[in-house]
């Protein structure tokens, strides 16, 4: 007997979840291709989402930071 598909976990969604790239590292939840996006299946999570990238992004932009030297 052939594994059973992994469900949409949405709500009343009844298409398949898609591998990988439909699961959420933040509420853990197997989503489908039109729920696959923390905007798109509500995240619980998502306010933690946008500050964990922003906080990533501004230490990305400061190591990027051109550095001025004095005295030459």
């Amino acid at each position: 007997m052939p594994p059973k598909r992994i469900r949409c976990s949405f709500n009343e969604c009844k298409l398949a979840a898609q591998r990988i790239s439909g699961d959420c590292a933040f509420c853990n939840g197997h989503y489908c291709s039109n729920h696959r996006l923390l905007e798109d299946h509500k995240c619980q999570n998502l306010e933690d989402c946008k500050k964990e990238a922003f906080e990533q992004n501004a230490m990305q932009l400061n190591k990027e930071r051109t550095q001025v030297i004095k005295g030459v």
